[in-house]
């Protein structure tokens, strides 16, 4: 995986879990409709953010369920902030004609 595709599968992740609660089975299938992601990915992705502690686990109906928790709201909130940036920057680089080198 590349961290660009990483990076990317985090932000979404955070996203989509701090609008509810989700399986992977759901996350996947969210994320497929939209994006080329490999299930591998995703699980790699989930298992880190459990790991550092952003996300948490728990079983419901035999299944796991993933919640967003303070430390990937914040992160969330980090990723995002730096995202509007770059997509600023980029506006602003092509709005003008000639750029400066």
């Amino acid at each position: 995986m590349h961290i660009a595709q990483f990076i990317k599968l985090e932000i979404i992740i955070l996203h989509l879990l701090k609008q509810q609660d989700l399986s992977s089975d759901q996350i996947y299938d969210i994320l497929k409709k939209h994006f080329t992601v490999i299930e591998g990915e995703l699980l790699t992705s989930l298992y880190f953010l459990s790991q550092t502690q952003m996300i948490s686990i728990h079983s419901y109906h035999q299944q796991l369920i993933y919640h967003i928790e303070e430390a990937g709201c914040s992160r969330y909130t980090t990723l995002k902030r730096e995202y509007q940036h770059i997509h600023q920057e980029m506006e602003v680089l092509f709005q003008n004609e000639k750029t400066e080198i």
